[in-house]
C-alpha cells in the first residue's frame, strides 16, 4: 500500500510538472525522502522503540546493563554502554544521542564509534534485500556475527589506545513492575523525535540532492571518477559508484540505487555472490549516514565525527578487500 501510494504521487507529479524538469526533480526528491522516512519508522523504528520502552519500563533494561557489565569491561567499557549500542539496531541517530547518559567523554566517544557500526534498520534492508535474498539467510546472519566480532575488536583497540582509570559501575536497580501504556508511548516518542527532527530532515535533503544530480546527468562522470576504487580496489561493477557515494545520505538508498544502476532487480544476474557480499559488507560498515554524522557532531564534535567516520571507512575497506 505504501509503495503504491508513492507510485500514485509520482505519476501525479509527472503529469503536472513533466518528468525532465527541475521542479519534478525537487518534488520527487522530497517525496522519496519523506517516503523513505516512513519506510524506516513504521516497520522498524516504531516497533523497536516500543519493545525497548517496554523492557526499560519493566525494570529489566538496567539489569541488562548490570549483567553485561563484566562483558563490556573486557573491551574497556561499562555495562551502560550496551544501551546506546542496542538502540543502534533500530536507528543510529538516537543511539548516538543516547551516549549522553555516559559520564566519561572517553566512554562516550568509544561507544559512539561502536554504535555507528551496528547494522541499523536501513542497513538491515540492504543485508536482507541482497545477501539473504540472493545468497542465503545463513550468509546474512554471518554479517551480524561479523559485526559483533568487529565491535569487540574495535572496542578493545580504542579502550587500549585511550586508557582511563574507572571507579566501576554504580547504578540503581529498579523493582520489576507492569509498564504503563502512557509512559511507554512517551518514551517511544522521545526516541523517535530524535530521528524525526535530525534523521528525517537529512533523508529529505539527501534525496533532493540525489535527484538534482540525476537531473544534471552527473551520474556517469561520478562513476568513472571513482572507478579505480569501486572496480580496482573493491572489485565491483563501475556502475555502483554513485550507490556508494549517495548511500551516505540514506543507507537503504544504496539498495534502491543499485537496482537502478544495474538496470535490473535481479542483482545475481549481473553480480557474482562475492560481489554481492562485498557490496553489502562495505555498505554496512562504511561512513555513517548524514543524519548520524550530524548527531555525532552535535554530541561529540566535528573532529571526533570525522575520526569515527574515517575509522568506519577504514574497517569497511579492509573487510571488503
Amino acid at each position: 500500500l505504501f509503495i503504491d501510494t508513492i507510485e500514485v504521487i509520482t505519476k501525479w507529479m509527472v503529469s503536472y510538472t513533466g518528468k525532465d524538469t527541475f521542479l519534478y526533480a525537487m518534488s520527487h526528491g522530497f517525496v522519496q525522502g519523506f517516503g523513505g522516512g516512513i519506510g524506516i519508522v513504521v516497520p522498524f523504528l516504531f516497533p523497536f522503540f516500543i519493545i525497548i520502552a517496554l523492557i526499560e519500563d519493566t525494570g529489566y533494561l538496567s539489569r541488562i546493563a548490570f549483567l553485561l557489565d563484566n562483558v563490556m569491561h573486557k573491551i574497556g567499557l561499562h555495562g551502560m554502554s550496551i544501551i546506546p549500542i542496542v538502540l543502534g539496531y533500530g536507528c543510529t541517530v538516537p543511539a548516538i544521542l543516547a551516549t549522553r547518559i555516559l559520564k566519561s567523554k572517553r566512554d562516550q566517544f568509544i561507544t559512539a564509534a561502536l554504535a555507528t557500526l551496528v547494522p541499523c534498520a536501513a542497513r538491515l534492508t540492504v543485508i536482507f534485500g541482497l545477501v539473504a535474498f540472493f545468497i542465503s539467510l545463513k550468509a546474512a546472519v554471518l554479517v551480524y556475527v561479523l559485526n559483533i566480532l568487529i565491535l569487540g575488536i574495535l572496542g578493545k583497540i580504542l579502550s587500549t589506545a585511550m586508557p582511563e582509570v574507572s571507579p566501576g559501575l554504580l547504578m540503581v536497580i529498579p523493582r520489576y513492575h507492569v509498564p504503563r501504556l502512557k509512559t511507554v508511548l512517551q518514551k517511544t516518542w522521545l526516541r523517535m523525535k530524535d530521528f524525526v527532527i535530525i534523521g528525517w530532515t537529512f533523508l529529505i535533503i539527501g534525496s533532493i540532492v540525489l535527484e538534482l544530480i540525476k537531473y544534471l546527468n552527473m551520474t556517469d562522470p561520478i562513476n568513472n571518477f571513482i572507478a579505480p576504487f569501486t572496480s580496482g580496489v573493491l572489485g565491483l561493477p563501475i556502475a555502483v559508484g554513485t550507490t556508494l557515494i549517495f548511500g551516505i545520505m540514506r543507507k537503504e538508498l544504496s539498495l534502491i540505487l543499485l537496482f537502478a544502476a544495474l538496470g535490473t532487480n535481479n542483482v545475481a544476474s549481473v553480480m557474482t555472490p562475492t560481489q554481492i557480499y562485498v557490496f553489502t559488507i562495505f555498505v554496512t560498515f562504511y561512513i555513517p549516514c548524514l543524519a548520524t554524522v550530524a548527531a555525532l557532531i552535535k554530541e561529540l564534535s566535528l573532529k571526533k565525527a570525522f575520526i569515527i567516520s574515517f575509522i568506519t571507512f577504514l574497517i569497511a575497506v579492509i573487510l571488503s578487500v
